[in-house]
């Protein structure tokens, strides 16, 4: 029954955040839009991937992540994600500044094997913290060495373990925190996969996400 009764409070909220996320869509489609309307929009956005990444180590934690691998096209797999990347749609990071997303240079895989539903849930998180705290530009390849595939992230915002008022309010942490517990789970269902993050050169966040037996 305790089962039963979580799956429907769950089941509701994620119908109110998507009638929510419809309204807030339609508001920003207006000339004039004030600025609060884009932050409500893009918190809406940021909640719905959490639920969804909430959801996703749940299952982990209950039961484990059964992947189900597939050939995928890895040109058109990171080209949909982008396209289809509610933050990337937003195209600003937390201080207003426009944000645009390109796809590699770098990149050396074209096929991989993987499920592409939790990899574009992972990755989807990624972009979106990669957005929020990057300056200009965020870039997303892929690159393959054996039998090893790993997607990689860059924004050249401040880096990580770097402090500002966000990270000291909390907020990053939290967010960030959840993004990270995802992708590891996602990672490790494709056999022992890992992520990482670093610090790059002239400043900005590099996170990889290596899945094993992907290639």
């Amino acid at each position: 029954m305790q089962n039963a009764l979580s799956a429907l409070v769950i089941h509701d909220i994620k119908n109110a955040l998507a009638l929510l996320e419809i309204e807030l869509e339609q508001l920003n489609h207006h000339e004039g839009v004030p600025v609060e309307g884009q932050r409500a929009y893009r918190r809406c956005l940021e909640l719905k991937s959490r639920l969804m990444g909430f959801l996703t180590l749940y299952k982990h934690d209950q039961s484990g992540l059964n992947p189900m691998v597939s050939e995928v096209d890895i040109a058109e797999f990171l080209e949909d994600l982008v396209d289809a990347s509610q933050s990337v749609q937003m195209g600003r990071s937390r201080q207003g500044h426009p944000v645009s997303v390109k796809i590699g240079p770098g990149g050396n895989a074209n096929v991989g094997f993987f499920d592409q539903n939790l990899v574009e849930l992972a990755l989807e998180s990624a972009l979106n913290n990669a957005v929020r705290y990057a300056h200009r530009e965020v870039r997303i390849w892929a690159e393959r060495q054996g039998g090893v595939l790993t997607f990689k992230v860059c924004d050249d915002g401040i880096g990580v373990g770097m402090v500002d008022e966000t990270v000291q309010r909390g907020e990053k942490s939290s967010s960030t925190g959840l993004g990270l517990a995802l992708c590891e789970a996602v990672a490790k269902a494709h056999g022992s996969g890992s992520i990482s993050l670093e610090n790059v050169a002239g400043g900005g966040t590099l996170f990889c996400m290596t899945l094993h037996k992907a290639g």
